[in-house]
This record gives structure tokens, C-alpha cells and sequence, in this order.
């Protein structure tokens, strides 16, 4: 099982999306239960500070919704999807 860390960096992006290839919704849930972890530990480390939600989500779990073509994602009063980068 892979260890579960902070979001990931640019390469192990592409790695992820590699690895996952065919799978996004393992993709998504791998990366919900990193996140679920993440909120964890901030809350352990510093319980004070709560975060932005918003920017926690799309830490974790807005990035792939960008790259996969089938979870591509528009733009409020945008009517066309973002592009894939690759």
C-alpha cells in the first residue's frame, strides 16, 4: 500500500496519473483518503488553524478533475472545459 503524504508535487503528479491510468475513480479515492489524512494531521500539529476548505480540496482532489479527460471540469460562466495539459 503506498504511505500517504502531502499533496503531491508536479512530477509525482504525472506519476500518479501514469500509475492510475485507466482508473481515475481509484485515482480520487486514494487522494480523498489523503486528504482526510492531511486535515488530520494539521488539526493534530495545530489545532488553532482550520485551513481554507476550498483550497485543501483542490490541493488534493481539484488537480486531477483538470487532467482527466473524462472529469475535466468548466469554470463558472465558462462553457468550455479547461484543457488537458500533458
Amino acid at each position: 500500500m503506498r504511505e500517504r503524504k502531502a499533496s503531491p508535487c508536479g512530477r509525482a503528479k504525472l506519476a500518479l496519473l501514469a500509475e492510475y491510468e485507466g482508473s481515475p475513480v481509484s485515482l480520487f479515492l486514494y487522494l480523498a483518503g489523503c486528504l482526510h489524512d492531511a486535515i488530520g494531521e494539521l488539526h493534530r500539529l495545530n489545532p488553532g488553524m482550520t485551513g481554507s476548505a476550498a483550497d485543501m480540496f483542490d490541493r488534493f482532489l481539484g488537480w486531477p478533475a483538470r487532467h482527466i479527460r473524462s472529469y475535466r471540469v468548466t469554470t463558472t460562466g465558462s462553457p468550455q472545459a479547461e484543457e488537458v495539459e500533458t
